[in-house]
């Protein structure tokens, strides 16, 4: 155990899965917790100690299956293997680590999501703003931004992260230090201390990026910063130079239209909600790809949408010649149907990560090129001239390949079995010899049959005692004489014979040097095909984009969308709009689709009453996700649209807390408004849902009625905003704000039942039918009735005066005191019934009341 100590202490924040045998154990800590993470038994080693040891353990060849569960859980994985082998090891077998796997650095395709980036970022607190490097190893991109400081935890909330380098925090002082713990505050994913040394160190990043990325660099220092440091902690943790990173982009926020974690998820664009399913989100429904490479650059596209013109109208044109192509589309969509991952294969090529049947799977993707490129000129789309030659393919590297490589290469190349016959004279020689070799020693056996007359003699071969001749014990009395005894089991006996021991040593010689020679080769291919980097990356982005285009093109083919105008305004116009995701679960016809009409000028707020079940909320996320999916480039549902490009999205919908954060529901709501109306432009596009409703009745109406009329004041920030509510006075508004206009949703009443029609007509709604909704939900009769109840007796008391302007002029609307509450004699009166009281009761009653109202009085008891 001293050797796996010594083992651990090198890593201490990491998994130590320890190679003994067919096994990869953990012991102390890192069984009891990875035994309860990944379902094993816990049991335990020199289980007579006092102390005995916990420990559990999984098979070796099951390993990378629980390493990605651990990584997906946010946890390191260090792997300790054999370094020689264990039957020939003198003493305690030498181990030592041979990888170290954290969650954003690990580059195989076990071990990402195919249709996502898998991001490491470096976070560096600058004086104005915070420094942010985002890498994936995976596929070589390098992000630098420079968000300042109020919008940092917003930022880093949107990016899904899975491995955070910082600073150490002893090296950080404040107000660095709690800024950066802010805006890291509650997000998910590894953390990895870096010396702030590796911060401040002159990486060369002009040398690995050249001048191009240089500038972009220089123009981000902060960010370079960060990057400086994730580029030490990969090459320190990957045990080498991080070679396929070198493509380079700064984000800002100009340019696209910030949706940030919160409206991600109350839109459930990529995951569903609590108790949700995959098919309630609207990657479900839009990512029809039929590559990973599409896939991740459709969500690249929907994370962040364009808010320019010019890119969003080219990307517009694209989609619409794909959707004009017809039935061509799919024929081109067939022939591009599981290509290769033509981005992570170069970037594990570039960082010799890649294996025998990676290059196989490139020599397949290079020889396809061509006939992809052929079908698209077929279907009369244009390509442009960079796609055109990128998807030439690379004739040179791909019948190298082709005459290299076997038809199947292996997973790995420790065993050979890699390079085709004819390629390399002395790999074949070697393959002659070993296979020639063989072929005597299985001949041997049928010519020592017939000398010994040992029927039963069989040649065998294992690890440990090489090639033998088996022979049972009834016939040990026929072995000859130059036999030598190698092994005696219960039933047998094994032999070996001079000739045998040569013609093993010249096989297994052979062997291993044409694995040897084949590993050679396959090392001297890898490195060829790292030389057409470029080109590879350069395929690779032509088939990422036309695999989105044409996944756009097919949805709006299947779907029935429209293409959308956009323009540099603050008017949105849907005719005929619907929800992407509640229309396919419907049946077919059954989604009610609806109109929308915003204006800055006149008609900026749309405030949406009407009744629980009558489809508000549906409404509001049916508005956002058009306006999202026209600025992501892509077609919408509905039968007209008008946009104008909006700048950021928000949305407050649906109620949720932060139990561990210390946050009740009420102060989530509050605190996702109060950043919308922090950060909210006359651009931006604004969805509220039942705001104020998790608290008491008068604050939450009080709340309402003032964040309205801030983001309708001059002064304020003015963006198109649709405000659904069941707070009916809220609808007196339209009479002072003349950019206000009342909508609802319609019913239609059948005695005490209501049908909801899910149209949205102008005016206000007069109720919201919650009891109505209660009956159907199953609550018991008498609770319904009694429901009624009182809320005629509350509709009764309720007058519009409760609302009076606290002075005229434009100050905020205050709420008028609530009357006092009855005196209690008062209150005892109302519920007195005199016909059924005695005189003498009344005359007590009257004189206790003359007391309590302060009175005085006799205070005796009258006399009959």
């Amino acid at each position: 155990m001293e050797q796996y100590r010594g083992v651990k202490r090198a890593h201490p924040d990491a998994f130590l899965f320890f190679r003994l045998g067919d096994f990869y154990e953990m012991f102390f800590d890192d069984a009891v917790r990875g035994a309860a993470l990944l379902g094993l038994t816990l049991t335990s080693r020199n289980k007579q100690d006092p102390a005995p040891i916990p420990m559990c353990g999984i098979p070796w060849h099951q390993r990378d299956a629980y390493v990605a569960r651990l990584l997906r859980l946010g946890h390191k994985v260090a792997i300790c293997d054999q370094l020689e082998d264990a039957a020939t090891a003198k003493g305690i077998v030498q181990r030592g680590v041979t990888e170290v796997l954290t969650p954003g650095s690990v580059m195989a395709e076990g071990f990402v999501e195919p249709a996502a980036n898998n991001f490491l970022a470096a976070l560096w607190p600058a004086g104005d703003s915070l420094g942010v490097c985002l890498i994936d190893t995976s596929t070589g991109e390098v992000k630098l931004a420079e968000p300042p400081w109020d919008e940092a935890s917003a930022f880093l909330a949107r990016l899904g992260v899975s491995e955070w380098v910082v600073p150490e925090a002893d090296a950080l002082v404040e107000p660095a230090r709690g800024r950066l713990d802010a805006a890291r505050r509650g997000l998910a994913g590894a953390v990895s201390p870096m010396p702030i040394a590796a911060f401040l160190a002159g990486d060369p990043l002009a040398d690995r990026w050249g001048a191009e990325g240089a500038r972009e660099a220089a123009a981000a220092p902060e960010a370079a910063r960060a990057a400086a440091a994730a580029i030490a902690y990969l090459e320190r943790v990957q045990g080498g130079p991080a070679r396929q990173l070198v493509r380079i982009e700064r984000w800002s926020a100009a340019g696209t239209m910030t949706v940030d974690a919160t409206t991600a998820r109350h839109l459930e664009l990529f995951q569903h909600a609590p108790g949700g399913e995959a098919r309630h989100t609207l990657w479900h429904h839009v990512n029809l790809c039929v590559t990973a490479l599409g896939a991740r650059r459709l969500r690249a596209w929907l994370e962040r949408p364009l808010a320019t013109l010019a890119p969003l109208v080219a990307r517009q044109d694209a989609v619409e010649r794909w959707i004009a192509a017809g039935a061509a589309r799919g024929e081109v969509r067939e022939a591009l149907r599981g290509m290769p991952d033509l981005e992570r294969l170069a970037a594990r090529i570039v960082c010799e990560r890649a294996t025998p049947r990676d290059l196989g799977a490139l020599r397949d993707a290079l020889a396809r090129l061509p006939h992809l490129a052929a079908r698209i000129d077929a279907s009369g789309v244009p390509m442009s001239s960079p796609a055109r030659a990128a998807l030439a393919g690379i004739p040179a590297l791909e019948s190298r390949l082709a005459a290299a490589l076997v038809d199947e290469p292996p997973a790995i190349a420790r065993e050979g079995g890699i390079v085709r016959s004819g390629f390399d004279e002395l790999r074949d020689r070697l393959d002659q010899v070993a296979h020639s070799g063989k072929r005597w020693i299985m001949d041997l056996e049928a010519a020592e049959r017939a000398r010994t007359g040992i029927p039963s003699l069989k040649v065998g071969f294992n690890r440990v005692f090489g090639y033998y001749l088996e022979v049972t014990r009834p016939h040990l009395a026929r072995v000859p004489a130059d036999y030598e005894r190698r092994q005696t089991l219960t039933t047998a006996e094994r032999f070996v014979t001079p000739e045998l021991k040569t013609k093993e040593g010249e096989v297994l010689g052979a062997e291993e040097r044409l694995v040897a020679r084949e590993i050679e080769l396959f090392t001297a291919l890898r490195a060829e095909a790292a030389t057409h980097r470029a080109a590879i990356e350069r395929a690779a982005d032509a088939l990422a984009a036309l695999d989105a285009e044409s996944t756009l093109a097919e949805a709006a083919a299947r779907y029935g969308w429209t293409r959308p105008r956009l323009e540099d305004s603050d008017r949105l116009t849907l005719d005929g709009a619907r929800h992407p995701v509640v229309e396919r679960l419907l049946p077919g016809g059954e989604f009610v689709p609806n109109d929308c009409a915003l204006d800055g000028a006149r008609r900026q707020i749309l405030l949406l009453t009407g009744p629980n079940m009558g489809g508000k909320s549906t409404y509001l996320r049916q508005i956002a996700l058009a306006v999202l999916l026209a600025q992501a480039g892509s077609f919408v549902p509905a039968t007209r649209a008008e946009i104008g490009l909006v700048d950021r999205l928000f949305t407050r919908v649906g109620a949720s807390d932060r139990l561990g954060a210390g946050e009740s529901t009420f102060m989530v709501e509050m605190r996702e408004t109060a950043a919308i109306l922090a950060a909210a432009t006359p651009r931006s596009l604004v969805l509220l849902d039942e705001l104020g409703r998790g608290t008491a009745t008068y604050d939450g109406l009080a709340l309402a009625w003032a964040v309205t009329e801030f983001l309708h004041a001059g002064g304020g920030p003015r963006p198109r905003t649709l405000f659904a509510t069941h707070y009916h006075e809220l609808t007196q508004l339209a009479g002072t704000l003349p950019r206000l206009a009342n909508v609802h949703a319609t019913v239609k009443e059948w005695g005490d039942e209501v049908v909801f029609l899910h149209r949205i007509a102008e005016g206000a709604a007069d109720r919201s039918y919650g009891i109505q909704v209660a009956q159907r939900a199953g609550l018991p009769a008498p609770v319904v009735a009694r429901a009624r109840e009182v809320l005629r007796e509350l509709e009764r008391e309720r007058t519009v005066e409760h609302l009076e302007a606290a002075e005229a002029g434009g100050s905020l609307p205050l709420f008028a005191a609530a009357p006092a509450p009855a005196h209690p004699v008062i209150a005892e009166l109302e519920r007195l019934d005199p016909e059924r009281l005695t005189p003498l009761e009344a005359l007590e009653r009257l004189a206790r009341w003359k007391r309590e109202v302060g009175g005085g009085g006799g205070g005796g008891r009258p006399n009959a």
